[in-house]
């Protein structure tokens, strides 16, 4: 046996051994931690991610409430919540972090005043869920042309 581990063939074939070793035991610490990380995060859930508010008259502010709850073993954050037109309006409310299976609601308003066609609109959550830290929902509508009266 020492006459192998002391042959050129030998000495590598240690060597590359003990490479395989260490690759291993640091795969593991890393994806161990990965792991464990995840398991102590938040997590953004909705009950949908869009919503058709199907065909609607032109002129009233139509909304609709978002319902998300925090699936992590973390303290949930809402940091922002943004629009795609200045037509739609959204906010978290007064209430911006929440505990392991506490529920929220993001609401949003829709002015169609002013529109017509197919309206798609976007609303980007922001939030501290290392895994979805923006999470994109969808409204849309056909807003209905007004009928001329005679």
């Amino acid at each position: 046996m020492i006459k192998f581990i002391n042959s050129k063939g030998g000495k590598a074939t240690f060597f590359i051994t003990g490479l395989v070793i260490i690759g291993a035991v640091l795969f593991i610490v890393i994806t161990s931690s990965k792991l464990t990380a995840s398991l102590r995060s938040p997590k953004i859930i909705f009950k949908e991610e869009a919503h058709d508010f199907g065909s609607v008259p032109r002129g009233p502010e139509i909304q609709y409430n978002f319902k998300f709850t925090n699936k992590g073993n973390a303290t949930l954050r809402i940091e922002k919540v943004q629009t795609s037109c200045g037509c739609t309006g959204a906010t978290v409310g007064e209430k911006t972090e929440y505990k392991r299976n506490e529920s929220g609601e993001i609401k949003v308003n829709f002015n169609t005043q002013g529109r017509s066609g197919h309206q798609e609109k976007t609303i980007i959550v922001y939030s501290n869920d290392p895994e979805t830290p923006m999470k994109n929902l969808t409204i849309t509508c056909e807003i209905e042309e007004p009928t001329e009266q005679q």
